[in-house]
């Protein structure tokens, strides 16, 4: 008989023995208490098939863009042109969520499976568990290919555009990659409980972020953050601004999907951080918690995909490059809106659930 701990509201449970791919689910707050992975020779061959599919993916074109003449990128290609044109932000962004952390991912889940075999010791194991689990939060190979879909749009409008077989091979990756990370339970290996310690200084934390975000949302929504020159002439776009234009030109399913990710998202979750803050310090709104607790994993589990207008932007930058005929830049919205996201993921990342559950 094992004990283990909900990670939401610290409801308790006893769990006899776990069972291999089953999920476990809190009682009190319905959140997923544990959820055991596949054995390790199917999370090895799914890791490595897709190590494989990762660099057929970077490597094959997505696009092939005409304007004047055609020209075909990948994601590789995308991250050189945006470095070669001076937007080091959007570049360290792309390189190190879609690139980067996918990758290290990938290894980590290899070395977690071996590491016994290979010698080491349970406390280094441990140390890539916890590694591992504190990257995976911030992967967004998903958010990149869905914008491309939706740069494909704008895109279209611009240029002559076209689909290449790398456009698929990032489906499959895509599609391999998330089975490989949803099969897989580092816990699992090193037979251990992913509790996180409680943090006295959690409220602290999450409202300085909460604080932080709030100063960087209004630059990241004045500013222009998709420039773009035709003739020579500038035609700034904010947030809103991008948004609106969509709706006129009829596109009213990219300009949802756009409003929802760029401006509800991070709104709706500053205002349930500040809710439970709330809740938490002066014990308020208590027949809520089961309520907010399940608003809370939505928000905290949907958060990165408010960098979706990032990696529009991105890509429409990197693809549109032709001088003083039309070009599109990064405008310098950008660091202040993916500040906005990544203080807003830290300030609900910070805050511990637990709180609001307590006995006062």
């Amino acid at each position: 008989m094992q004990k283990i701990s909900c990670k939401y509201c610290d409801t308790s449970l006893r769990i006899r023995k776990f069972t291999p791919g089953f999920e476990y689910s809190c009682p009190q707050c319905d959140g997923v208490v544990y959820r055991s992975g596949a054995s390790n020779p199917v999370v090895v061959t799914l890791s490595l098939s897709t190590l494989i599919l990762f660099f057929w993916m970077t490597t094959s074109t997505l696009l092939t863009v005409t304007v004047l003449d055609s020209k075909s990128y990948s994601v590789i290609d995308t991250i050189v042109i945006l470095s070669e044109h001076d937007f080091p932000l959007s570049t360290a962004i792309l390189l190190i969520t879609v690139i980067i952390i996918p990758v290290l991912m990938i290894l980590l889940i290899n070395f977690i499976i071996f590491s016994k075999k290979l010698g080491f010791s349970k406390k280094i194991t441990e140390k890539a568990i916890s590694f591992y689990d504190g990257i995976k939060e911030w992967n967004m190979t998903e958010v990149y290919l869905v914008g491309v879909l939706i740069s494909m749009i704008k895109l279209d409008e611009l240029t002559q555009l076209s689909t290449n077989v790398g456009l698929w091979i990032n489906f499959i990756y895509i599609i391999m990659f998330y089975i490989t990370v949803t099969f897989f339970n580092p816990h699992d290996i090193a037979n251990t409980i992913d509790i996180k310690q409680k943090d006295d200084n959690s409220l602290f934390k999450s409202c300085l972020y909460l604080g932080l975000a709030m100063i960087f949302i209004i630059p990241s929504n004045v500013l222009p953050i998709m420039p773009s020159f035709k003739f020579g002439v500038e035609y700034p776009n904010t947030i809103w601004g991008g948004i609106v234009e969509l709706w006129h030109a009829k596109d009213y399913f990219v300009a949802f999907v756009i409003f929802f990710t760029s401006i509800c998202i991070p709104l709706f979750k500053i205002v349930t951080v500040i809710i439970m803050i709330l809740m938490a310090k002066y014990g308020v709104l208590k027949n809520l918690r089961k309520t907010m607790t399940i608003f809370y994993r939505f928000t905290d589990g949907w958060g990165k995909y408010s960098m979706l207008d990032v990696f529009v932007v991105v890509i429409i930058a990197a693809f549109i490059q032709y001088d003083q005929l039309v070009r599109v830049e990064a405008g310098t919205a950008i660091m202040p809106f993916t500040l906005v996201v990544f203080f807003t993921m830290m300030a609900s990342k910070s805050f511990d659930v637990r709180l609001i559950w307590e006995k006062k």
